[in-house]
């Protein structure tokens, strides 16, 4: 096969076009491996020997120090973002090659083979078996439609303002999302689509729109749709209806990039990979042609849907078939060196032809077309198919090796085999030529590619790294003290290790759960590559053996010798042995409280050498395994978390629970092997140690006036400033054992799968990696961990009344404005001042009043004997009074009533609850209740006219009953 010339092409469409990056090694794509891993990072320089088997591609991703080594049969694309602009590839006509790869330039002279010139005056030829069609391209002009082109141009019926436009990019995350234009679709039209999505992709994309009644003329254009596990084509007409597959979700990734090549009058389709390869066609079968449309339809109905290239070309008639060639006329000037070729030909006026291409006269191209020859200047030729069996085989020498196909953003696709990649270019000797080109990294859009040994490395009993953009099934290894920059290495299967920089943040799970479902083509190449494999981790361990030298005790002695047992499976158990112990930090050390005192809570642990901890800095302990997380209800929570006003200034700092489930709110005082030492109400009481579950440290409210102390978020904050300060530059590694426990270090080390390191405050920890379930890595903020079972026991103050007005006066709509009335009357469970129960939900059956008071309100103390008059006048059976105190001790309720000489039933809340959930904040405040349990009146505050106002509402609230039947 002639290679006359064509390097003189590719160089010079390349360093016109694609001129080099700016910062190449902050060029940031995704590379995408077989088995459905990704990367994030660039090309580092690789050197690919026609020897070594497997060959070898290095890409570097910016949080490790070391690049990455894939074998090129694991690999399976490699995608990169576009460029703020790009450049017009220059050339009269686009040629396009059985393999799908793309040329530029112009037709100089038709013969076989084929003569094409660049403007810069090189010239290549290119045998006409290998072109399968010609199209015009007048420096990307010919284009009908290059987007999608900024998002104002385009139009929606409804969420318009959720896409977004990014480099070029349309991209939309709300559901049921769409977005149409008018493209000026011709009636024989070649789309290039290229699409992106994040998650299970949902979406409709439908060609052939009316633009004016897109919503209405979707469902009867051609459409791409996500069915289950599968792209597909539909195209309904009426009665008729075809539904074909393009391609199945697992085994494309998540991009769809094809060529839809349609004819809306006859409802003909042709849906063709990047790569020439006819994915599916069908036609249905009308007997009338149908009106062409011209806009196209996209709709977002899950997920996150982007749009990243969509150009519109004329296309010729699908159903051409092959013509039987002639020889070349005489009458031109120029005959052809061997026999003319069928084609097909679009003309720029819409006419159509079928002939033999037999040369080209100056600026015309000569025709046969039956009996007669016809000349067409070349502006005229929009595009031209060859109708013989063009050849899709490479060349015999490049049959058996790893090969690729790179396509630019400006138009260009080219296959070949990959020589060698360095900072700026990857270097490919051309499939058809073998010609050597130099690709720009900043130029090229996507890669595919083909190995003649494919590789789908394992994910089964690997672990699973995800970062920003990355997702890696491998394993972390051991790794020796000082290893530098971080002593985590990770090897993904057939690959080198790589070394992990301070700057990582991302997550390590130790026993994900694979995927089990394959295709039959992934188990064939399993099965074909299992032997091979098996030498290949064979070869890796014993190179694995090698670089782990003998550990020298000595360069670490503060921590090495702290964990010499650390091979000693039984100090493992023992290091994991103990009940959690919950910092405020995040941490969840497994150990065993021996005792706290007013300033240290002493420990023991098998993970740190450290033994006591402050007090301020503990969020919880467990000390039997007996008692569970109670179930309490709402109101009951409400209660222990609610301080009341007398306790402001000493609120309880505790909460314990016994093994039965029993709670208790008080300040920890002491704990010792026997006894727990609390204050509660005042009162110091002893509990015996053996019937505790658990202690909680309640977070402070977060308005207290007690400034001295440091809130619970602000001891937390100081101890991640400390963290900080003293490991700036260093990885932190946070591991969540199986049974919930966390413990944060700074790696210095991995030792037979333990971690051995520094936590910032508890020193030397071990971390067996065989008791974890995930490693975070990086900086977290713990403060607000989700899965802190203790968040919810936050106090909050009781709400502190104020003394309300005189009352409603004469105003008719007096207790009628408050937003109670009319709802269900709130529920509390409260104690009466003979410590009897007494329950809101109890009490249907008969109208309730509720007064709201307290001893130190002196209008309260007016009020009361009006409110008592009033109901009073009422059937007791019927009306019930109940005063509700806010916040009082018992005795002094009682001498102010034995004072003012009256004796209602009071009900004593203690915290404040049942006043805050009646909105109580100015007393006093008098509720009316039906017998229903519906709030019907409410009156804040005295005045002369409260006992008319509240026996009119009493009457009014006791007669609806009776009203409505």
């Amino acid at each position: 096969m002639s290679l006359i010339l064509l390097v003189g092409v590719f160089g010079f469409l390349y360093r016109a076009l694609c001129p080099p990056p700016l910062f190449a090694n902050d060029f940031s794509g995704i590379l995408r491996l077989n088995n459905g891993d990704h990367v994030q990072g660039h090309f580092a320089a690789s050197r690919i020997s026609e020897e070594e088997t497997p060959a070898i591609v290095n890409w570097q991703n910016a949080e490790f120090a070391t690049p990455f080594s894939f074998p090129f049969g694991s690999l399976a694309s490699a995608t990169f973002p576009p460029p703020s602009e790009i450049n017009a590839t220059q050339g009269q006509f686009a040629l396009e090659l059985p393999n799908g790869d793309r040329l530029f330039g112009n037709i100089v002279k038709m013969g076989d083979p084929l003569t094409v010139s660049l403007a810069g005056g090189e010239t290549s030829k290119l045998p006409l078996a290998m072109v399968r069609q010609i199209f015009r391209w007048d420096d990307s002009r010919a284009v009908v439609f290059q987007g999608p082109g900024p998002r104002d141009d385009w139009e929606s019926n409804g969420q318009f303002e959720s896409w977004t436009d990014s480099t070029g990019t349309l991209e939309t995350s709300a559901a049921m999302a769409t977005i149409f234009r008018d493209l000026q679709l011709p009636k024989l039209a070649s789309i290039e689509l290229d699409i992106a999505w994040e998650g299970k992709p949902n979406f409709v994309i439908a060609v052939g729109v009316d633009p004016d009644s897109a919503e209405h003329t979707w469902a009867d254009a051609f459409h791409i749709e996500v069915w289950d596990d599968d792209i597909v084509a539909v195209w309904e007409d009426g009665s008729l209806a075809g539904v074909e597959s393009i391609a199945k979700l697992k085994d494309i990734g998540n991009r769809l990039q094809v060529t839809l090549k349609i004819d809306q009058v006859k409802r003909r389709v042709m849906i063709e990979s990047m790569r020439g390869e006819t994915l599916t066609q069908y036609t249905l079968p009308i007997k009338t042609p149908r009106v062409a449309q011209t806009g196209i339809y996209f709709r977002n109905i899950d997920g996150v849907l982007r749009i990243r290239s969509l150009q519109v070309l004329h296309a010729t008639d699908l159903s051409s078939k092959p013509a039987t060639p002639t020889k070349a006329s005489q009458t031109s000037d120029e005959t052809p060196d061997e026999s003319s070729v069928g084609v097909s030909v679009h003309l720029s006026d819409g006419e159509s032809f079928q002939g033999s291409w037999m040369g080209i006269k100056e600026d015309q191209w000569l025709f046969s077309v039956g009996e007669e020859e016809r000349l067409v200047a070349a502006d005229q030729i929009m595009v031209m198919d060859f109708l013989h069996a063009a050849s899709k085989n490479p060349p015999e020498e490049l049959s058996a090796i790893d090969q690729l196909q790179i396509r630019t953003f400006d138009g260009m696709r080219l296959s070949g085999r990959l020589e060698r990649i360095d900072d700026q270019s990857l270097h490919v000797v051309a499939a058809a030529t073998q010609a050597k080109v130099a690709i720009p990294t900043s130029s090229i859009d996507t890669i595919d590619f083909q190995s003649s040994q494919p590789l789908v490395p394992s994910q089964r009993g690997q672990m699973r790294l995800e970062l920003d953009g990355t997702r890696l099934h491998g394993r972390l290894l051991d790794a020796e003290p000082d290893s530098q920059p971080t002593a985590l290495r990770f090897e993904t299967s057939g690959a080198a290790p790589v070394v992990m920089r301070p700057n990582i943040e991302g997550k390590l799970t130790l026993r994900p759960k694979v995927e089990t479902t394959k295709s039959a083509t992934e188990l064939r190449i399993e099965r074909l590559q299992k032997i091979r494999q098996a030498a290949q981790r064979q070869n890796n361990l014993q190179r694995a053996a090698v670089r782990r030298a003998p550990v020298q005790q000595a360069k670490k002695p503060g921590i090495w010798n702290v964990f010499s047992k650390v091979f000693d499976p039984k100090e493992n158990l023992k290091a994991i042995a103990g009940r959690p112990i919950y910092l405020k930090t995040g941490e969840v050390i497994p150990g065993r409280v021996i005792s706290i005192d007013e300033n240290e809570v002493t420990f023991e642990s098998g993970m740190t050498q450290k033994t006591t901890l402050p007090r301020e800095q503990i969020r919880a302990i467990h000390l039997s395994s007996i008692g569970s997380e109670p179930v309490i209800d709402t109101q009951e929570r409400e209660r222990l978390l609610t301080v009341p006003r007398n306790r402001k200034n000493s609120p309880p700092t505790h909460l314990l629970i016994a093994d039965n489930g029993d709670m208790m709110r008080c300040r920890l005082v002491s704990l010792t092997k026997e006894n727990a030492e609390v204050e509660s109400r005042l009162e110091t009481i002893t509990i015996p140690r053996k019937v505790i579950s658990k202690i909680i440290w309640l977070k402070p409210p977060i308005d207290t006036d007690e400034s001295t102390k440091p809130t619970d978020k602000e001891a937390g904050e100081e101890l991640a400033t400390k963290k900080a300060d003293v490991d700036p530059d260093k990885l932190t590694v946070q591991g969540k054992l199986l049974d919930g426990n966390r413990l944060s270090l700074v790696p210095e080390s991995v030792i037979n799968q333990t971690m051995i390191g520094d936590n910032f405050f508890l020193g030397p920890i071990r971390l067996p990696l065989a008791n974890c379930e995930e490693l975070y890595l990086g900086k977290r903020d713990d403060l607000d961990n989700p899965d802190d079972p203790h968040a919810i026991w936050q106090l909050v103050n009781a709400p502190e009344p104020i003394i309300g007005d005189s009352g409603g006066g004469d105003d008719s709509m007096a207790g009628t404005r408050s937003p109670l009335v009319g709802q269900k009357a709130p529920d509390f469970k409260l104690k009466t001042l003979d410590g009897e129960p007494f329950r809101i939900a109890d009490q249907t059956g008969r109208t309730l009043v509720l007064d709201f008071w307290a001893t130190w309100c002196g209008p309260c103390m007016q009020a009361m004997p009006v409110i008592e008059d009033a109901v009073a006048e009422f059937d007791p059976e019927q009306v019930r009074l109940v005063a509700v105190n806010l916040q009082e001790s018992a005795e002094d309720i009682r001498n102010t009533l034995d004072r003012i000489g009256v004796s209602p039933e009071v009900v004593l809340d203690i915290d404040g609850v049942a006043a805050g959930r009646y909105q109580a904040n100015a007393i006093p405040q008098t509720v009316v209740i039906d017998a229903e349990g519906t709030v019907t009146r409410v009156f804040v505050g005295g005045g002369s006219k409260l006992g008319e106002q509240l026996a009119d509402a009493i009457r009014g609230t006791l007669a609806e009953p009776a009203e409505q039947n």
